[in-house]
């Protein structure tokens, strides 16, 4: 088991890509502090968990309320004595174009999928320093950080490339205290923050993947576990996409109606 007695926190780990990392953590010996929104989703989850024979705990926050990062880290600490890896999945989406967005669409985006996950890293890495031990802040983000999509949402593409950028910075910033940090970029996914009943909106999405289907959330953990090991522990600053090889081919409206 590669994160035996390690303690993990995953905000978003209730459901999706956060509760697919969740689990895969707990397969390789790790304890895992579940964060998220609706507490249903979080003992729902921890139930899971137990039935896999691993450790849980839950605690219940909205990841733009920077007052509960504290609560958060020291659910984690209290419980299991210590925390190991942050992984910062929580998320917010919506499409709009340039001129739909809104100051207040605008603040939303980036307090959740930016700012949220800057700060708690910050707390993070206080603890960490001063429990002497390494740490591991993996970074969710997306292909939407890094390339042009469809359908376009500004402010998302806005946030996550930032993102991608921020993880470069404190990977810089906080290598002398032994804390790497990464990032993933899932590509098109199939989660409850991305589904659709639409058939023509999932052809649509696949098309230009080789891989020939979307993502599904379990195809995040191979990743998020290998940067949470201690074999990881000299790769840092990276972003490692996981996209069914979307980006190696240009993702344009459609297909052109004539043939080369």
């Amino acid at each position: 088991m590669r994160l035996k007695d390690k303690v993990a926190i995953i905000t978003g780990g209730s459901s999706g890509i956060g509760r697919a990392i969740t689990l895969g953590y707990v397969k390789e010996g790790a304890k895992v502090v579940i964060a998220a929104l609706h507490e249903d989703l979080c003992k729902e989850a921890v139930r899971e968990v137990e039935g896999m024979g691993g450790q849980a705990a839950y605690f219940t926050l909205d990841v733009s309320d920077l007052g509960k990062h504290r609560e958060l880290l020291d659910t984690a600490v209290n419980t299991f004595g210590k925390a190991d890896i942050l992984v910062n999945d929580a998320g917010y989406a919506r499409r709009e174009a340039v001129f739909d967005v809104t100051p207040e669409d605008w603040d939303k985006m980036m307090d959740i999928n930016l700012k949220s996950a800057f700060f708690l890293s910050q707390g993070f890495a206080k603890q960490v320093i001063s429990q002497g031990t390494p740490g591991r802040i993996i970074n969710i983000g997306s292909v939407a950080g890094a390339m042009d999509m469809h359908p376009v949402s500004i402010a998302y593409h806005a946030a996550k490339g930032a993102l991608i950028n921020v993880t470069r910075v404190m990977a810089v910033d906080l290598a002398q205290y032994n804390i790497t940090v990464n990032c993933i970029g899932p590509g098109s996914t199939i989660t409850p923050l991305s589904s659709s009943k639409n058939p023509e909106y999932d052809d649509y999405m696949t098309r230009g993947i080789p891989e020939g289907r979307r993502g599904r959330p379990e195809d995040m953990v191979p990743p998020a576990v290998m940067f949470a090991t201690d074999e990881a522990s000299y790769i840092t600053g990276q972003t490692i996409f996981v996209e069914g090889g979307a980006m190696s081919v240009y993702l344009g409206k459609g297909e052109p109606d004539f043939k080369a």
